[in-house]
């Protein structure tokens, strides 16, 4: 919640409508936000957990002394105001005085309405439903959800209010709503299939829907007894040994603190773990994990207390995968592995209790993509490992759709399980499996991106589809492809920069994908077009004011920028400003070596500019520098890959060593390898006569 205001919502109501009001109060408050929408920046702020607290005078001024007093601040430390209609609130002197005090804090747009009884455009008094207030400051047609069961009924109505207040699109709120109809455990069926240009009976309908359970259900009993053997769980989630890791004294006070009702407990772990994803996302990994680590002590606690709590044990997953996410982005694998090995059975174990779950079985496919992120960075010489994690996280999400095959969001994620599978083909250098898997990434966003072409979260996720198409028609050699993808995926994220959301995280991204314009211009000869958008970006950088020193990401981002800087100056003859920022460049890829999550994307750079330096003066790096670029074994895991190969190469061409260059040449020329800056060196060298 925007922390200028105590409350979330102010409900305004007749006293007569006093029923309609406690249920829309206990309706907004015990609604809880989908956990992929959490920390989402919007028009109006960061996505929170939770709709809460929500003001309603009857419960919160019960014993004020002075109502009016207490009312007019109420109002103002309401971010929103809720405005329950009837015949009854239209002939209220105080809802209506409420609706123009609230107006009068230049929050209109912030007001909202919920029909309960009446008409909605009448110019009859007695039954008109709005009050005069609201034309009177502007809100001549409100819009308004419609409580009534001929109408919206009430669980849209309660989207309706949700999306208007968060800033999120109502049918993306709806589709995960779908997602979350077996609330405690209680099945209920979705009865909606598309037979394209068939006509079925309701019976038909039934039946089909049935042998799709049925069969997802056998596909995930078969999946589990496979993930048995690649789980390598080293203490049982339930036993909860950490918790003997904690003060006993800094345990109790947090407990304390959060208070002995359960649900008031989970309020607060989930109130933390919101505090933790923003720390995540601007790289305070160090705070982010203390407040995921007490997340988790009071989810566990919860737990403990009362082992049939099923959605606790499903929240206590929750927080392992962001414990081990935040692990892994520092480096510390031993620690990551534990929390994502965790996190993956507890999701096993949800499965098992109902697996036509089709909510589990997706967080399983979340989990395993988890695991082979931390297996590329654990042990580079087992890309078949990664890539079994990624074609199993790949089955699961197809999984998920065979179960609910209407659901548009588990096709969304189907393309990003596709971007990571490509990920892991290109670890093993298998080209047209990765140009594959991006086409397929692509062609599932496009075709939701056409269904709704102005939803934010869609044209996000086309722009990243058409980064990863364009990364790898590189690799093949198609300049103009790969050019022509990013600049598609540039015209997308420029129409997200102009909603002004989230300007910060979309500034990274444009200024990644430019950067990629820049190097692929560059090696194609077009120097004065990159050396104008080099400084574009570089303004980009500068209005971001800084990186976190624990945010290595943005950290290897800014330094590639300084790489393709340095290639344009010694492209124009600056050959002292190129070799200076390029013996800082090394200095501090050297450095970011240490943290063992990004080792390898280091050591890949680092060979990189060193190469660049090479080329310009003739001369190796001193040792402090030689002595920190990769070790690359011909024939090992790690030279598998298409750009670990390709590094090889040009680091065995600078050490003179002619035989292992050529045999790296071979290997990638043979897998169909094709980008334009190693095909230069290639023909320079004399390293691929005939080529």
């Amino acid at each position: 919640m925007n922390n200028k205001y105590k409350f979330k919502a102010y409900i305004s109501y007749s006293h007569r409508d006093e029923s309609w009001a406690k249920w829309l109060h206990r309706a907004l408050e015990s609604y809880r936000v989908p956990r992929k929408l959490l920390g989402t920046k919007t028009a109006v702020g960061k996505v929170p957990s939770r709709i809460k607290p929500v003001f309603r005078d009857r419960d919160d001024l019960s014993s004020a002394s002075d109502l009016g007093g207490t009312v007019k601040q109420a109002l103002a430390d309401s971010e929103n105001m809720i405005v329950v209609c009837s015949p009854d609130a239209a002939a209220s002197f105080w809802v209506n005085e409420e609706i123009r005090q609230f107006a009068s804090l230049g929050r209109q747009k912030q007001i909202f309405c919920v029909i309960v009884d009446g008409k909605p455009a009448t110019p009859d008094a007695e039954s008109t439903c709005f009050p005069t207030a609201l034309t009177e400051i502007g809100l001549t047609e409100p819009l308004a959800a419609d409580i009534r069961k001929w109408a919206d009924g009430k669980r849209l109505s309660k989207l309706k209010l949700v999306s208007g207040m968060l800033g999120l699109p109502l049918d993306q709120l709806r589709r995960r709503d779908l997602q979350k109809r077996q609330k405690v455990w209680t099945l209920t069926t979705v009865a909606c299939i598309a037979l394209a240009a068939v006509l079925v009976t309701a019976v038909t309908a039934r039946i089909a829907a049935q042998q799709r359970r049925e069969s997802g259900e056998s596909l995930v009993t078969y999946k589990l007894k496979e993930l048995r053997t690649m789980l390598n769980v080293a203490d049982d989630p339930e036993n909860l040994v950490r918790l003997e890791d904690w003060n006993k004294q800094d345990l109790a006070r947090l407990v304390g603190d959060a208070g002995v009702d359960e649900s008031t407990r989970s309020e607060t772990a989930l109130a933390l773990r919101e505090e933790g994803i923003e720390f995540w996302q601007n790289g305070n990994m160090t705070s982010a994990l203390e407040r995921f680590q007490q997340s988790w002590a009071l989810l566990a606690t919860g737990y403990r207390d009362d082992r049939s709590n099923h959605l606790v044990f499903f929240e206590l997953g929750q927080a392992e995968f962001w414990i081990g996410q935040t692990y892994l982005d520092q480096g510390n694998l031993d620690a990551a592995e534990k929390a994502f090995m965790s996190y993956a059975e507890i999701t096993r174990r949800l499965i098992l209790l109902q697996p036509e779950n089709a909510e589990w079985v997706l967080e399983m496919a979340y989990a395993l993509t988890g695991l082979g992120n931390l297996q590329k960075s654990r042990d580079v010489n087992n890309p078949d490992r990664t890539l079994q994690f990624m074609q199993s996280s790949l089955e699961y999400n197809q999984i998920a759709l065979v179960l609910d095959p209407a659901n548009e969001y588990y096709q969304s994620e189907l393309g990003q399980s596709h971007a990571f599978l490509a990920d892991a083909q290109l670890d093993v250098c298998d080209l047209e499996g990765a140009l594959k898997s991006r086409q397929e990434h692509v062609a599932l966003d496009l075709a939701l991106l056409e269904a709704e072409p102005d939803d934010i979260d869609r044209i996000q996720r086309m722009a990243f589809a058409l980064t990863g198409s364009a990364s790898v028609k590189n690799l093949h050699g198609d300049t103009d492809g790969a050019i022509d993808s990013l600049e598609k995926a540039l015209e997308l994220l420029e129409k997200i920069m102009l909603q002004n959301i989230d300007p910060r995280d979309t500034i990274v991204d444009i200024i990644s994908r430019q950067q990629s314009l820049v190097h692929l211009m560059a090696l194609d000869g077009e120097t004065d077009e990159a050396w104008e958008i080099s400084n574009e970006i570089s303004d980009k950088w500068l209005a971001l004011k800084g990186i976190s020193e624990e945010d290595m990401r943005t950290s290897l981002l800014y330094v590639d920028f300084l790489i393709d800087q340095a290639r344009l100056e010694k492209s124009r003859g600056n050959t002292q400003l190129a070799n200076q920022l390029l013996n800082d460049i090394q200095l501090h890829l050297v450095a970011s070596q240490s943290n063992m999550s990004f080792r390898r994307q280091a050591g890949s750079m680092l060979v990189e500019a060193v190469f660049l330096q090479w080329e310009m003066n003739g001369e190796l790096p001193p040792a402090n520098i030689l002595t920190h670029l990769p070790e690359y074994v011909p024939g090992s895991g790690r030279t598998r890959a298409c750009d670990d190969a390709s590094k090889a190469a040009i680091k065995a061409l600078m050490l003179g060593q002619m035989v292992q260059a050529r045999e790296f040449t071979d290997y990638l020329l043979e897998k169909g390898y094709r980008e334009v800056g190693f095909m230069r060196v290639c023909k320079q060298y004399s390293l691929c006569s005939g080529q």
